[in-house]
């Protein structure tokens, strides 16, 4: 190990210990990297020339800016797990090494950060949370380490920044939240993998995974209820659909797909696969929000903010499929369930008012009883 990022490394070690006495227990801890890059294998082909340009997209993206938060932050997580499984060649190993390693201790960076400034809202605070800004910039540091090996692979970038701690938390622009492909409203966080001629072709197997989902999932989506488990309450295809099995698995299929290595006569037409199931993901997320929003006793929403967004990313995902449906067999339905109508999760409603849970004894009490005639 380098001997400057040693000594920083010893030294945070003893002051977190400090820190985590002082503060009972509740401060962030400083952790190492788990996990660093799998050994270079003695089979070829390796994938150098893969594993720069994909850190060389994140990089960029952090880079003359602040540390990352949000969708960025998310980006950088992704891209270090991703990066980790590369197959490397032995003489590039070191330098792929340190490279993930300040990708790790970015994101760290970030994360801590970002707790940092949700513990200032929190309402039960008892300290300033300087122990998590002291933790935030220990990892900043450890991140500038490897940033000084690795930054002439990156001449025209530079490391990011940590704010004082005096300073808001940094808003998301929706520039950064990533890439808008041509003829889709909503940017999707992560792009196909950039094609590598050298390593295995995937494309026959990214196909097989897309078709699959929609045979599973899709063309049985418009089939009546028969199970005979449920409430007999007929629930609308869309609802089923969005609240089902399949959409559960949107998330890590896209995570899946978008690592795979490509033709690249089809990468375009990846990119679209991948941004439908990154778009219907969010449908998914947004709609069980609105669910939430009826259901939940202490919500002070009817619903119809999360309604709305969900629908959004439900209309943008079916805009998605007509740019790679020609890979969906004719016999496949390639057409997304009607999305649910407004209203149909009805919204709870609650005795005397919705005033959150209410026991017999308080229901009596404020019903003209008195506080012990319930028991």
């Amino acid at each position: 190990m380098n001997r400057s990022v040693y000594l920083i490394l010893t030294g945070i070690a003893a002051l977190v210990l400090c820190v985590s006495i002082g503060s009972a227990g509740f401060a962030p801890g400083f952790e190492l990297m788990p996990l660093s890059m799998k050994a270079s294998s003695d089979v070829k082909p390796y994938n150098d020339e893969a594993f720069m340009s994909e850190a060389g997209k994140i990089i960029g993206k952090i880079s003359n800016s602040s540390v990352p938060t949000g969708t960025k932050l998310s980006d950088v997580t992704d891209v270090y797990y991703r990066l980790i499984m590369e197959n490397v060649s032995p003489d590039f190993f070191p330098v792929a090494n340190n490279i993930v390693a300040y990708l790790y201790y970015t994101s760290m960076a970030g994360n801590t950060y970002s707790d940092y400034h949700a513990y200032l809202k929190s309402v039960s605070k008892t300290t300033d949370g300087s122990e998590y800004y002291i933790v935030a910039d220990q990892y900043s540091q450890v991140s500038a380490e490897f940033w000084n090996m690795i930054k002439d692979k990156f001449p025209d970038m530079t490391m990011y920044t940590l704010p004082p701690a005096s300073t808001p938390m940094p808003e998301e622009k929706t520039e950064q939240q990533g890439e808008t492909l041509e003829g889709l409203d909503i940017p999707i966080p992560m792009t196909q993998k950039v094609s590598d001629s050298s390593a295995e072709d995937q494309t026959a197997r990214f196909k097989t995974i897309t078709i699959h989902w929609f045979e599973d999932y899709v063309d049985t989506a418009d089939q009546p209820d028969n199970d005979p488990y449920n409430d007999k309450t007929e629930m609308s295809p869309g609802h089923r659909f969005l609240t089902g099995e399949g959409l559960v698995w949107a998330d890590s299929t896209f995570m899946d797909l978008v690592g795979m290595n490509v033709a690249d006569d089809f990468y375009s037409k990846a990119n679209y696969v991948d941004a439908f199931f990154y778009l219907i993901s969010q449908a998914r997320d947004y709609y069980q929000s609105y669910i939430d929003d009826r259901t939940f006793v202490s919500s002070v929403s009817n619903g119809e903010k999360n309604y709305e967004e969900s629908k959004k990313y439900y209309e943008q995902a079916q805009k998605a499929i007509g740019y790679f449906d020609d890979i969906i067999p004719d016999y496949t339905n390639s057409t997304l369930p009607v999305f649910p109508k407004f209203g149909e999760v009805e919204k709870g409603t609650f005795g005397l008012g919705e005033l959150g849970f209410i026991t017999e004894g308080m229901a009596d009490y404020l019903s003209g009883g008195t506080a012990g005639s319930g028991s």
